[in-house]
């Protein structure tokens, strides 16, 4: 076993063991309805639902040349609005779409050599649109099973920032996802696993500071999840999760110059937890936090000298969160 897939066990048992210790205080009579901010939620037909966010994250890191010397540590803040709606056309089918708005998210970088360089970037990211699908409901079925699907179009361009002038938060290039997921719900508990593909088209992206563009080759990556609610009783509710990205390598040219590079950008790991409180069956707040591990990414050049590392990455998200639907 890999250190990705320990870490990935560690952090599922972390999360299960202590929701097994309180299982006998808990009412696990298996439970058909639908509670908002639950995992496995999903509007029933010509119900209206949403959710607003607010996140500050920070993530640190160092980077490291071809012999393996830190050449610097880097240090982004991100803060981020993200706004969700959705739509239960029938009580087994909802639409909905999404978007993200930064107002400032900045990247310090602090060189071993000396001085420093900060990079800011904002704006909006492109919307997504997406469908849920459940096959099977717990109503007539001894658990959930939802198909779903998401498509990410590349309507805002994608700069990179410089000294002098903001980046996008855009990614350059159109996307998309589906997945399955399978959930059950208890009065006490409630838990979902899921499976996605999720698929980055070939992307651009300008750079302010020189004026080159870096056109990166579209590729697929895949995420395991899991995700539980345990509600402590008709109030307060506790989420907790992990989500594994299982990345794969990318190629890029710039442009400008022709040069390629080829990048290994390593898995990513999150550890999710929230606080719930149900003011009404239709409004919930939430406190949420998640711990992202990284590991190590390594990009390499034609030419070795320039090839460089990634390592040390870890990141925080605390924010809060609401949930409403319409009765």
């Amino acid at each position: 076993m890999n250190y990705s897939s320990a870490r990935l066990v560690a952090l599922a048992a972390l999360i299960c063991v202590p929701l097994q210790a309180h299982a006998q205080a808990l009412d696990l009579t298996p439970y058909p309805g639908r509670i908002l901010s639950d995992p496995n939620f999903l509007p029933m037909g010509g119900q209206f639902y949403g959710t607003t966010a607010y996140t500050h994250g920070w993530t640190d890191g160092n980077s490291a040349n071809y012999a393996g010397l830190d050449t610097s540590s880097f240090h982004v803040n991100t803060n981020t609005l993200d706004q969700l709606f959705a739509y239960g056309v029938t009580d087994n089918l909802s639409v909905g779409a999404s978007i993200e708005y930064a107002p400032i998210d900045y990247r310090e970088v602090d060189y071993a050599s000396g001085g420093s360089t900060t990079l800011d970037s904002s704006g909006f990211s492109d919307p997504t649109f997406g469908a849920t699908w459940r096959l099977l409901d717990q109503n007539a079925y001894p658990v959930d099973v939802d198909f779903l699907g998401s498509y990410t179009p590349d309507w805002i361009d994608a700069h990179t920032a410089s000294a002098f002038q903001d980046g996008t938060v855009a990614r350059g290039g159109q996307s998309g996802t589906v997945g399955g997921a399978l959930g059950y719900d208890t009065r006490s508990f409630g838990i979902r696993g899921a499976f996605t593909a999720d698929f980055y088209g070939d992307s651009s992206s300008y750079n302010l500071a020189n004026g080159d563009t870096l056109q990166t080759q579209g590729h697929t990556n895949y995420d395991l999840s899991v995700a539980t609610q345990t509600r402590l009783n008709e109030l307060v509710s506790v989420n907790a999760g992990v989500d594994h990205t299982f990345a794969t390598n990318t190629s890029a040219v710039n442009l400008s110059t022709g040069a390629p590079h080829y990048s290994e950008p390593g898995n990513e790991t999150a550890l999710q937890l929230a606080l719930n409180y149900n003011f009404a069956p239709t409004f919930v707040i939430s406190a949420t936090y998640a711990h992202d591990f990284y590991d190590d990414g390594r990009t390499y050049y034609d030419n070795p000298v320039l090839d460089t590392e990634t390592r040390d990455k870890s990141g925080n998200i605390v924010g809060v969160k609401l949930y409403y639907d319409t009765p």
